[in-house]
C-alpha cells in the first residue's frame, strides 16, 4: 500500500509550502490570492456571458454591486486573467479583450479616457488636458487593442461630480457602447446603482450583479474550508462549526476582507506558538480581530452567501 503523502489534509499544490520555514509560510498567507470556489464560478459565468454575446447595437451591460471590502475588485482582475490573449506578433500590438480601468476621482471626459490610456499602457496616458482628437484616438486604441468588454472599477465615483458632469459622463458611456459595440461593467458600491437611474436608455441596458454580505449557511462554509485549505498548516484544522461561522459573520459584519484578515491571522498565530491548526478558540484572540468591522455591521441578513473570494 503506498504511504500517504506528507500534509495529506492540504490540496497538492499547497503541500510544498507546508515544507517551507515558518516565515516563508507566513509570507504565503499575507500575500494576495484566489480561492476558487462555487459562488464565485457563478459571478464569473455572468461576466463571462457579458464578455461572449456578439456584438451588437444594444450590448446587454453589468452593475457589479457590493459593499467596500467584498473583494469586488479581484474577482474582475480574474475574469480580466481568463480572457487574456498574448501579444499579437503580426499586427505588433498587445490585444486585451477586457480592459480594466479605475474610474478617476472627477467624472470628466478628459480624466476618464487618461484612465482608459493607462488602463491599456499606451504611451500618452496622462498627457492629455483637452478634449480635441482624444476621444477619436481612445476609440481607434480601443479597437486595435480588440477590447470586448470595458471594466470600470469604483464607478460609484460619478456621484461626486456635478448633476451635469453625471448626464455628460453617462452620455459618453452611452456613445461608447454604441460606437464600440463593447460591453460595459460597472463596479461600485450599492450606491452606484444611483449613478444610472437618471439616464432611462443606459440603465435598460444594465443588469445588477450583487455580492451580499456572507451570512452564516452552506456559502459560507465552503468559502471558509478552501481559504484555509490555502494555509500551509502542517496540521488539519477542525474549522466546519456551525458557531465559528456564525462568529465570523457576525464579528466581521459579512465582508469578506474582515474574515480572511482574521483567518489568516488565526493562522499565523498558529504557526508562530507551534500549534499548526487552527480552531475555534483561535478567534478568543482579540488582537486577531483588530480593525475588523465597523460595530454594527453584518446584521442585515441577505438571501445568497457572497460570491467571491479574496486574500486578505
Amino acid at each position: 500500500m503506498a504511504a500517504e503523502p506528507a500534509f495529506a489534509h492540504l490540496p497538492a499544490d499547497v503541500r510544498p509550502l507546508a515544507q517551507l520555514d515558518a516565515e516563508a509560510r507566513i509570507a504565503h498567507i499575507r500575500a494576495e490570492r484566489w480561492i476558487q470556489h462555487a459562488a464565485a464560478e457563478r459571478l464569473l459565468g455572468y461576466l463571462q456571458e457579458a464578455f461572449d454575446q456578439p456584438s451588437r447595437e444594444r450590448m446587454e451591460n453589468l452593475l457589479l454591486l457590493g459593499e467596500s471590502g467584498m473583494g469586488k475588485t479581484m474577482l474582475i482582475r480574474k475574469f480580466g486573467r481568463q480572457n487574456a490573449v498574448g501579444f499579437d506578433e503580426a499586427a505588433g500590438v498587445q490585444r486585451r479583450p477586457v480592459v480594466v480601468m479605475l474610474m478617476p476621482p472627477q467624472p470628466t471626459e478628459v480624466e476618464f479616457f487618461n484612465r482608459v490610456l493607462e488602463a491599456i499602457e499606451a504611451p500618452s496616458a496622462g498627457y492629455w488636458t483637452s478634449g480635441g482628437q482624444l476621444r477619436m484616438s481612445e476609440i481607434r486604441l480601443l479597437r486595435e487593442v480588440g477590447a470586448r468588454v470595458l471594466v470600470i472599477d469604483e464607478i460609484n465615483s460619478v456621484l461626486v461630480g456635478s448633476p451635469r458632469q453625471q448626464r455628460l459622463f453617462l452620455q459618453l458611456l452611452r456613445f461608447l457602447s454604441n460606437d464600440l459595440k463593447l460591453a460595459l461593467v460597472g463596479v461600485g458600491v450599492p450606491e452606484a446603482r444611483h449613478a444610472l437611474l437618471s439616464d432611462a436608455q443606459l440603465r435598460s441596458r444594465f443588469s445588477d450583479i450583487e455580492l451580499p454580505l456572507w451570512t452564516p449557511g452552506e456559502a459560507l462554509r465552503d468559502f471558509v474550508t478552501r481559504l484555509v485549505w490555502s494555509l500551509p498548516l502542517r496540521q488539519p484544522s477542525p474549522v466546519d462549526s456551525a458557531k465559528l461561522r456564525a462568529t465570523l459573520a457576525e464579528r466581521s459584519g459579512g465582508v469578506t476582507l474582515g474574515i480572511c484578515k482574521v483567518v489568516e491571522r488565526a493562522a499565523v498565530g498558529a504557526i508562530r506558538t507551534g500549534r499548526e491548526r487552527i480552531e475555534l478558540a483561535s478567534f478568543d484572540d482579540p488582537e486577531i480581530w483588530r480593525g475588523v468591522a465597523a460595530p454594527g455591521r453584518g446584521t442585515r441578513p441577505r438571501p445568497r452567501g457572497a460570491a467571491e473570494a479574496r486574500r486578505a
